[in-house]
């Protein structure tokens, strides 16, 4: 009996821990969110998954720690209501803020350079958008460049193909086929906006 309350004690510490490291990811993700931030913070911008998530792995430490029948009554009553708001909320989420867009596009650049120029299109409830950024360097210090991000509300202004001109450059060309060049820095920074 007191080997699995010590386990029980343990897998409650380490899911206090986990809620503290999501709770703490919810917070500094979309404050280093920007260009040239992390591009692992930027994967992880999605406050309202890593509270739901952080939330539940704080109740299931404060079941799985507490001894008093009362507390744990509650905490599986709100356990219980947690499940039923996240399977009707999660659909609605989902569709209103794709949380896993699509990769149009993943290409290295040419000649070995740590750089990846990523095309994704997200499609939430209202308009599909779309965003070109250039990831710099490896995982997990990798940089993100955004390049361009705009919605799909009129035309041409999807991505029809996605390439690499050169090392320091890239094209995109719209629905219209016409080709947009983006010059980078040597830092993977844009030096120059896509005209749509």
């Amino acid at each position: 009996m007191d080997v699995h309350r010590g386990v029980a004690r343990g897998v409650a510490r380490g899911l206090f821990a986990l809620a503290a490291a999501l709770t703490a990811t919810a917070v500094v993700a979309p404050l280093y969110d920007r260009p040239g931030g992390l591009s692992v913070l930027a994967e992880l911008d999605h406050p309202v998954l890593l509270a739901v998530l952080a939330a539940l792995s704080l109740t299931a430490g404060v079941l799985l720690s507490s001894r008093r029948p009362e507390v744990r009554k509650a905490t599986v009553g709100g356990l219980v209501a947690a499940a039923v708001f996240g399977a009707l909320a999660t659909p609605v989420y989902v569709m209103a803020s794709d949380p896993f867009p699509s990769r149009e596009y993943d290409l290295p650049a040419p000649g070995g350079a740590q750089r990846r120029l990523v095309v994704e299109r997200t499609s939430p409830l209202v308009d599909p958008v779309w965003r070109v950024y250039v990831d710099t360097g490896a995982f997990p210090t990798a940089r993100r460049w955004p390049v361009a991000e705009y919605t799909e509300s009129s035309w041409p202004t999807g991505v029809r193909q996605a390439e690499w001109i050169g090392p320091d450059r890239i094209a995109l060309i719209d629905y219209d086929h016409r080709q947009h060049e983006v010059e980078l820095s040597r830092d993977g920074r844009p030096l120059n906006e896509v005209d749509w």
